[in-house]
This record gives structure tokens, C-alpha cells and sequence, in this order.
């Protein structure tokens, strides 16, 4: 040891011994006390530094007055890290590196919070208050997100959001509470701490009883059911601010429907009333629906083999309903079409209705039911057949044509009924029949007196009753009649 000192603090030989140097003793003793001091001051990032642990970072919204090595991380205000690191972010945010002794990660859940609490009321230094949440368990994740992280609130930030008024208001509510203390209130505190004692005998029997029958588990177990609650309740973040906001919502509205509720609750005792008549009556009802229900049993009875005849007819139309679907969708079309075609019916109808109506009811069916009788150049033309059988008669022989072509070509047309039968083709008035002339093929010129044959686009001559010969004049060359 000490060929060691003269080594490293020896001088200049004497008398053929070692001296010691006292600049290099001088030199190594500032070293010492340098050493010595920063180790004093730094004795906080040392210590952590050598000690184990685990190391956390935590995103807080802002930087708030955290120092590593010096702000403390404590869980339930009981110190088990400290700082080591803060950062502010480019987005104004900080992130905080955080180093905990072992093993207080098993005891943190899940889903810690961190929060950052000022050590005394009026702030000063601040430390990071470790929350554990979530489920039961470690925690292993190395970041708890800003979602988890709240910022503190301090006296004076409330003091600046308050208006002047409310600050002059918590004064002399301050002042008040001086003044109630000053003139008895003291007496009354010390009153209600001398009669503490004998209420608190009853307050641990109701703190047993809160224990239930087995105290080792129901009261843990009810702990653990109300921190579940909460967790439930904070999670996702804003689930108890918004249940609180709907319920002062639903407060206010009933608080505005007070009146409604009020005359409901007024009405309530004459509702109750009527319905426990209506209910006796309905009692009567059951008493004689109890009575008819011996005659309506063997009626429902029947009914059993008329449903079961009735399931295969149901069966065997299933399919026809099932292709009336196809018809009815093929028909809507066409019933759509149909609308506008109502309507212009409905015009029609409506312009057919009144004088038109009235006019067929009238003289044009009392004509067609009356026998035709001719009057001037068709005076021997009638018939005592109603005219609407000749009409029909006449429409009925529109395609009787016959051709002659004995003497000359020519067409006829018997557009009028059938003749009746005959013993000669001479007329009453010594005229001929034409239609038995041109049945027998003779010619109009051979007849005694000859036949008047009316120019072309005059009417037809009277040449006998249900008789309308036309000989026209436009025949052809080729024995062809035109139209």
C-alpha cells in the first residue's frame, strides 16, 4: 500500500529516500472533493441509475412542471419511482419517462392512469400519482397513452375562471365562516367533537354489519363490485359525464312537465276508481262468458273436422296463389295503364249522361220498337215488324250480292229484310218486284211499264215493302261493278 502512495504521490528523492509531493496531493484531493460533490448533488440520478426497476414513459396533454430526478412517482401518495425524463413534443405535448421500483407493475392492472398532483394546495412541486385500473393483474405495456393521463387543477387557475363577482362572493363566504366560527361556532365544533365518541360506538356496528356474514370476502367483494362499477362507468372516457347530463336533462324536463304530472297524479284516484269499476264489470263478463262456454265447447269441437278437411284444400291452393303472384305483378302494369284510361272514360261517360241518355230512353227507342211506315215516294214501302228487327235484318244481309250478267253486268245489293213469300212478282200498284225480276234473270227493259231505275246518288224507289234494289250506274266494261 504504501509503495502504491509514493507511486502515485511520491516526489523527488532526499537522502536516498522518497519524498511525498504536495502538488500531486494537492491535485488528487480537489479531484476527491469534485467527485464527492457531484455525486452529492447527482446522488438522486445515481441512485436510480444503479438501483433496479422498470422504466415507463407516460403522454401527458402538456408539459406541467415535472424535473427528472427530482418530481416523484408515487402510487396511493406512497413514493416508488421518480422522473427521469421529460420531453416536449412538437404537438406541445410531453412525454415523461418514469422509472418504479420492482414488482409495482404486477400492482398497477391493466390499464393504469397517471396523474400529475401538486404536492401542496397552492402547487409548487408536482409528482406523478400511478392510478391502478383495469383489470387484475400487471400492467405490461412501457406506455400509458394520453387517453389515461389527467393534468391537475389548481386553486388559482379556478380563482382566474371565476368573474369578479363570484370572487367577491367567495370572500365574504370566506369571512362568513370566520365570523359563524367567532361567535359560537367554535363551541359548537367542540361539542360535536366531545359527542363524536358516542356515536361512533353505533357507526363501527354499522361498519361490522357492512362487513355481512363473512367479513374476510363480502365486504372486499362488494369493494371490488363498486370499482367495477366505476371502471365501467369512467370507461369509454366521458360514459359518466354524458349518463350525468342525460339525467339533468330528464330532471329538467320533468321538472318543465310538473304541472302535467301534477294533474296526472290529481286524475290518478278517480282513474284508480273507474278502473275498479271496470273491473267488476268485467268480472261479469267472465261469469256469463264462464256460463256460455258449455254451449260454445261442442260448436268448437265440430270445428276440429272441418279444419282438418280444410288443410288439403289450403294445401291444393298454396300453388294457385303462388302463380297468382306472377299474374297480379304481369297485371299491375296494365291496371296502371288503365288509369288514364278510366278517366278519359269517366269524361265520356259523364258527357253520354243527361241529354244523350234521355235522347235513346226517348223518341230514338220509341222509333226503333214502332213499325216502319213510308210517307210520300215511300208510302207503299212499311212493314209491321218493329224497325230495330229490319235493321237487324238489314245488317244481316249486308253480304248478300248478286251478280247478273244476262243482258248486261250489274250488281245488287239486298241491304234490306228478307221478303216475305209471294204468289206473283207484281206489286198492289201493277209494278213489278225487282227482286223477283232479278231472281228470274228477266230485263229491266222488258217490263210493262218499264222500271224507273233512279239516277245514280238518289235514294231507292219504291219498289216495294223491305225492298231496296240499287242499280247502279258505275258498271264497268269488263261486267265488274265498282264502288
Amino acid at each position: 500500500m504504501k509503495s502504491l502512495m509514493l507511486k502515485l504521490f511520491g516526489g523527488p528523492m532526499v537522502h536516498g529516500h522518497r519524498t511525498v509531493s504536495s502538488v500531486k496531493i494537492g491535485v488528487a484531493f480537489i479531484i476527491v472533493v469534485l467527485v464527492g460533490g457531484w455525486v452529492m448533488f447527482n446522488k438522486t440520478k445515481v441512485t436510480t441509475t444503479l438501483s433496479p426497476g422498470d422504466t415507463i414513459q407516460v403522454h401527458f396533454a402538456r408539459e406541467y412542471r415535472l424535473f427528472p430526478y427530482v418530481s416523484k412517482v408515487k402510487v396511493s401518495y406512497v413514493p416508488v419511482g421518480v422522473v427521469t425524463g421529460a420531453e416536449e413534443l412538437d404537438d406541445h405535448s410531453s412525454m415523461v419517462d418514469i422509472k418504479i421500483d420492482k414488482g409495482v407493475k404486477e400492482r398497477l392492472g391493466t390499464a393504469p392512469i397517471a396523474v400529475i398532483r401538486p404536492t401542496t394546495l397552492l402547487g409548487g412541486n408536482y409528482f406523478v400519482d400511478l392510478i391502478p385500473s383495469g383489470d387484475k393483474g400487471a400492467f405490461t405495456g412501457d406506455l400509458i397513452p394520453t387517453e389515461r393521463t389527467r393534468l391537475p387543477v389548481e386553486l388559482d387557475a379556478i380563482t382566474r375562471a371565476l368573474q369578479p363577482n363570484a370572487l367577491a362572493g367567495l370572500q365574504g363566504t370566506v369571512r362568513k365562516l370566520d365570523e359563524t366560527l367567532a361567535g359560537g361556532g367554535r363551541a359548537a365544533l367542540q361539542r360535536l367533537v366531545s359527542d363524536a365518541p358516542g356515536s361512533l360506538e353505533p357507526t363501527s356496528e354499522v361498519v361490522q354489519a357492512l362487513q355481512g356474514t363473512n367479513p374476510e370476502r363480502d365486504l372486499a367483494n362488494v369493494v371490488d363490485g363498486l370499482e367495477n362499477t366505476a371502471r365501467e362507468l369512467s370507461q369509454p372516457p366521458g360514459r359518466a359525464e354524458a349518463i350525468i347530463k342525460d339525467l339533468a336533462a330528464t330532471s329538467a324536463a320533468f321538472g318543465r312537465r310538473s304541472p302535467e304530472f301534477a294533474a296526472t297524479l290529481a286524475r290518478l284516484p278517480s282513474a284508480l276508481r273507474e278502473t275498479d269499476a271496470g273491473l267488476k264489470r268485467l268480472n261479469t263478463t267472465l261469469d256469463i262468458l264462464e256460463d256460455t262456454a258449455a254451449d260454445i265447447r261442442p260448436t268448437a269441437q265440430e270445428l276440429e273436422p272441418t279444419l282438418d278437411r280444410l288443410d288439403p284444400v289450403l294445401e291444393r291452393a298454396r300453388p294457385v296463389i303462388a302463380d297468382l303472384r306472377e299474374v297480379v305483378e304481369d297485371l299491375r302494369p296494365v291496371v296502371e295503364d288503365l288509369r288514364p284510361v278510366s278517366s278519359d272514360l269517366t269524361e265520356v261517360f259523364d258527357d253520354l249522361d243527361g241529354p244523350v241518355v234521355d235522347r235513346v230512353n226517348g223518341p230514338i227507342r220509341d222509333m226503333l220498337y214502332s213499325p216502319f211506315k213510308g210517307t210520300g215516294r215511300y208510302i207503299n214501302t212499311q212493314t209491321d215488324k218493329p224497325i230495330f228487327q229490319e235493321v237487324v235484318y238489314a245488317l244481316n244481309n249486308l253480304d248478300r250480292a248478286n251478280m247478273v250478267d244476262n243482258n248486261a253486268s250489274a250488281i245488287s245489293f239486298q241491304p234490306g229484310p228478307i221478303p216475305e213469300p209471294f204468289e206473283n212478282v207484281i206489286q198492289n200498284d201493277g209494278r213489278p218486284r225487282v227482286e223477283s225480276l232479278l231472281q228470274s234473270g228477266a230485263s229491266p227493259q222488258k217490263l210493262n211499264p218499264p222500271l224507273q231505275v233512279p239516277p245514280s246518288g238518289q235514294g231507292p224507289s219504291d219498289s216495294g215493302p223491305g225492298s231496296l234494289p240499287l242499280l247502279g250506274d258505275d258498271i264497268s266494261s269488263s261486267g265488274k261493278a265498282g264502288r
